[in-house]
């Protein structure tokens, strides 16, 4: 669970960045670059992909045992391919949504921390009833998370400003309770 806990908090780090990233770089009145902004986002990108690294590390090559059947990586992933075609599919459709590199990442999110949440069950670190909650929890953030990635375009500057915040301050939250959940039960 180390290998989790780490990526999990290395995962908030770059929420930090990208949200100092968001803040420094769409600042009303206008957008505009900065070194400082892109120092952020180089972080971002960086302490994101050492998050990915070491999550998924553990939970495709496990240092214990795992003593309950959680349910399949493969299916895991498999949903969240589905999930990301399907939303953008959807969003586009519908809502008229120019596809960035955020719904991607909502989406990859959601299904990293759902399979987190399985993986902790998997280990025996938290029950079944604390997996699904802390799952809804997930899934939740990730919806929030949605409804501000359709609605950023349709908002006044400033209110989409705010709107693009909201998710990466929601997620934060969720991954510090979930760290802190695993780092309880250690």
């Amino acid at each position: 669970m180390n290998k989790i806990l780490i990526g999990n908090w290395l995962l908030v780090i770059c929420s930090i960045f990208y949200l100092a990233w968001w803040l420094i770089t769409f600042k009303p009145p206008a957008p505009k670059g900065s070194p400082m902004g892109n120092l952020c986002l180089i972080n971002a990108f960086v302490s994101g992909l050492g998050g990915l690294f070491f999550s998924i590390r553990e939970m495709v090559s496990p240092t214990q045992e795992l003593p309950n059947k959680g349910l399949n990586g493969i299916l895991l992933m498999v949903c969240g391919i589905a999930l990301y075609i399907a939303l953008l599919a959807f969003t586009k459709a519908v809502f008229h949504r120019q596809v960035t590199s955020e719904l991607f990442i909502i989406t990859g999110w959601t299904i990293l921390q759902i399979a987190i949440c399985n993986y902790m069950y998997s280990a025996g670190i938290i029950t079944i009833k604390s997996a699904v909650i802390l799952a809804i929890i997930v899934l939740l953030t990730g919806i929030a998370s949605l409804v501000c990635y359709v609605l950023y375009y349709e908002l006044p500057y400033v209110k989409g400003y705010i709107d693009g915040c909201i998710p990466l301050v929601l997620v934060m939250i969720v991954m510090t309770a979930i760290n802190i959940a695993i780092s309880a039960k250690r």
